[in-house]
């Protein structure tokens, strides 16, 4: 059987495993997703039905090694979630900037 090329060895890939479930805060109002793998979705659903906003940071894609962009697309955003399509380093001035809207913080 082949090798995924993202593993080098045999075993579950990482679409199998998934993060502790995350406990929110009382005084939650958003949920920040970095990344949009199959992992965040349960936690995301969970965000929403406690009425909490939901945010992805995501850059839709990635570099490949030869310098190409490959572009996939996002599986996990519902109507009402903001998607910041940059990579989280580069996106925290527009987080900021919509966690602040609607607040008397910004």
């Amino acid at each position: 059987m082949p090798r995924s090329p993202h593993h080098s060895q045999p075993g579950p890939n990482r679409y199998d495993q998934r993060i502790p479930s995350v406990t929110f805060h009382l005084d939650a109002k958003a949920l920040l997703v970095v990344g949009l793998h199959a992992d965040r979705r349960h936690e995301a659903k969970r965000a929403r039905a406690t009425g909490l906003k939901v945010f992805h940071v995501d850059p839709e894609g990635f570099r490949r090694p030869d310098g190409s962009w490959f572009e996939y697309p996002l599986e996990a955003p519902q109507t009402g979630d903001i998607v910041v399509g940059a990579t989280a380093a580069d996106a925290n001035g527009d987080l900021e900037r919509l966690l602040n809207e609607g607040t008397d913080n910004g």
